[in-house]
Formats: C-alpha cells, sequence, structure tokens
C-alpha cells in the first residue's frame, strides 16, 4: 500500500522563475525546513541526476535525521513544455527510508504559475498504516513550505527575474 500527499499552490511569479527554484538544490533548505539538499551526480540538471536531501542536521560530519536519495525521472522546463502543458520535474524515490515518486507540476496560471506537488510513497515493511494519521500533518508541513517558496519567487527579485513584472506593467 502507498501513500499520497498533494499541496498545490498558485504563486504571482513566472514559470521559469518557479522552475529556477526548484532545480536549484543548495537552495531549497531556503523554504524546506531543516532539510539540506545536494546534487551527488557529476551534473546538476537534467534526466539522471542523483540528489541526496537530508531532513535533519548534522552534529559536525555526522548527519542525524532522514536521508531521501532519489534520482531525476522527468525534466521538462518551461520553455520545453508542450501545448500549453505543464513543466515537471518527476523523481524516483530510491530509499533507504522510503520509495516511490514525486513531482512538481508548473501549470501556467493568470496570476502566474499553480504548482502542484506530489509524494506517492512506499514505506518498508508495510509500515503506511502508521504513518497514515500523520498525512495531515505532514500536508500542513509541506504547503508552509509553498508558502515560504512564494515568498522568494514572489518577491521583488524573483518577479523581475521571472519576467512576470514587466510582462504586467
Amino acid at each position: 500500500m502507498s501513500l499520497r500527499l498533494e499541496v498545490s499552490r498558485t504563486l504571482r511569479a513566472a514559470p521559469q522563475r518557479v522552475w529556477a527554484e526548484l532545480v536549484d538544490w543548495p537552495r531549497q533548505d531556503l523554504w524546506i525546513p531543516f532539510t539540506h539538499v545536494r546534487a551527488t551526480s557529476d551534473r546538476t540538471r537534467g534526466l539522471g541526476v542523483r540528489v541526496a536531501a537530508l531532513s535533519g542536521f548534522r552534529l559536525g560530519p555526522v548527519p542525524v535525521g532522514l536521508l531521501d536519495r532519489f534520482v531525476i525521472t522527468g525534466w521538462t522546463p518551461p520553455v520545453e513544455a508542450v501545448d500549453g502543458g505543464p513543466a515537471e520535474l518527476a523523481v524516483l524515490h530510491l530509499g533507504p527510508y522510503f520509495t516511490g515518486e514525486g513531482s512538481f507540476k508548473v501549470h501556467d496560471d493568470p496570476a502566474g504559475c499553480r504548482l502542484v506537488c506530489t509524494e506517492v510513497f512506499t514505506l518498508p515493511g508495510g509500515t503506511e498504516r502508521l504513518l497514515r494519521p500523520a498525512l495531515p500533518l505532514m500536508r500542513r508541513g509541506f504547503a508552509a513550505s509553498l508558502e515560504t517558496l512564494a515568498g522568494i519567487v514572489e518577491g521583488p527579485e524573483g518577479a523581475d527575474a521571472g519576467g512576470l513584472r514587466s510582462a504586467a506593467a
């Protein structure tokens, strides 16, 4: 059995600006609390890139927390989206604590864009039923991260960098 977590938010920023923030691995710690993300492969962009995210903290060189290793399985930046379809960043979580698929879809929206984040994951040993009661809390945490992301991409630099403000003027 798998668990599904989905959160979405409209952002007053151009899809290109939101995409740039999504794929800037080291900057994700600005909007995802207690999480440090880094590419572990030679490349940092495109299909096949491997990434490690530590949700927790470090005691010197020792990581303490939940390690999420994933590989990029879908990479469609806004400039490559076809026929008005969304930009999409898709990942495959490799474990060790959970496996499954995730995606960030950036849809065009009159306000800027709509970001839809989906995680479908499986825990080892069928322990999903133990985590199911925590899904509402996890959803609120995910929504809070998107609120922080909105503050980053909707700020003066974010709007100008994505071209939204100049297009609206």
